[in-house]
């Protein structure tokens, strides 16, 4: 699945825009960030703009795809575009660098460009270890961009998960991301811009790429999947184009978590603890991740009952199910507990993800959410 011509990439049409209008112009900031949600598209776009730099027989809008510029970056073998992303230590007398993983991540972003960060740790290991961008993968970096290019046109640098970059890592960076060697291109990527040194943001051009919107969603999930349920898919992605594009080629998974999530919830309500471990016992029996797409899905639940409870229907993203149930369910999600709700389902979403057993997870989780539907009735 490769997404490197901009006309490929699900919807960003104002993202696009300011892409084509930095190549046409030739002025091109020399380290741009761009911030948004998993699942927008910011890898994505940051290939299919450098696609389109390379390119040598481009349109006005775009690369041709074609030429041996676009081919090398598509398959990411071009010499003068260089990635660093999160990484974990090996041990040994060797210090790590993000080269030392190019297989990996070579396979895991041709095969999807949308990749999220929990999917490259599970592309890695299994186990709970931290991913980090080093110091000396920052100096890897200067050494790198300190040479001329081979093709004599630009240098990229494009550093994925840039929020991964401590303050010591970033610090080594900051003086080059200010005055980089002339042809020099930096490309951050982050989700959490807030995790970030200020002194980097201060030396970037943010750009802004949203989750996607509905109409940009349909329009793709038309031309990309179009025997999926377009409707429901776009519903549940909410944006995420990383999730629609796993819906779509899987069967009612995200209709399934509906009844779940009911189920957990009235369960959870009566404190019937038999039914409790029954519920936990099917849960843990699903795969880790269906089990983390669950917790997503029941966030996503809190957050529109207390939308629902507090503004009304208009402007809720539920179906006609979700509605139904809610319109008893979401007197019970308020300013009393509902950042509990969320942090509570948060905190397990973490837990599994670092493979805590996941059966224990659910118990300990729904025994806490009954004891916040008691404080829902403290007014």
């Amino acid at each position: 699945m490769r997404h490197m011509k901009l006309s490929q990439i699900a919807g960003q049409q104002k993202v696009k825009s300011q892409i084509q209008k930095w190549v046409a112009s030739k002025q091109i900031p020399h380290a741009i960030l761009f911030s948004g949600p998993e699942g927008n598209g910011s890898l994505a776009l940051a290939l299919a703009f450098v696609q389109r730099l390379f390119c040598r027989q481009p349109t006005d809008e775009d690369s041709c795809g074609n030429c041996q510029s676009c081919r090398k970056i598509s398959s990411l073998q071009h010499p003068d575009v260089h990635f660093s992303f999160p990484f974990f230590n090996k041990t040994g007398p060797e210090k790590t660098v993000a080269s030392d993983y190019w297989n990996e991540w070579m396979e895991a972003v041709i095969k999807n460009p949308y990749i999220t960060i929990d999917q490259w740790r599970n592309e890695l290991t299994s186990d709970n270890k931290q991913l980090i961008i080093s110091v000396y993968e920052a100096h890897q970096i200067i050494q790198k961009l300190s040479l001329k290019s081979f093709e004599g046109k630009y240098k990229v640098q494009i550093i994925w998960m840039a929020e991964f970059l401590k303050p010591d890592s970033a610090n080594t960076l900051l003086k080059i991301l200010e005055e980089p060697p002339q042809g020099t291109i930096f490309i951050l990527l982050a989700v959490n811009t807030e995790e970030m040194l200020p002194t980097i943001l201060s030396r970037v051009q943010t750009v802004r790429v949203p989750a996607i919107d509905d109409d940009e969603m349909r329009l793709a999930l038309a031309e990309h999947f179009p025997d999926c349920n377009i409707d429901e898919v776009c519903h549940f992605a909410a944006g995420d184009w990383n999730r629609a594009r796993l819906m779509a080629q899987e069967e009612n998974t995200y209709g399934a978590y509906f009844n779940i999530f009911q189920d957990w919830m009235r369960t959870a309500f009566k404190k019937d603890m038999v039914a409790v471990m029954k519920w936990s016992e099917a849960m843990h029996a699903l795969p880790r991740e269906d089990q983390k797409q669950f917790l997503r899905y029941a966030m996503d639940q809190i957050r529109q009952n207390l939308m629902l409870n507090y503004a009304g229907a208009d402007i809720v993203r539920m179906n006609r199910d979700e509605h139904s149930f809610s319109a008893k369910f979401a007197k019970y999600i308020n300013d009393h507990n509902a950042l509990q709700f969320y942090s509570l389902m948060q905190d397990a979403f973490l837990d599994i993800s670092r493979n805590a057993y996941s059966k224990l997870v659910f118990v300990d989780l729904s025994i806490k959410v009954h004891y916040l539907f008691l404080k829902s009735t403290i007014q």
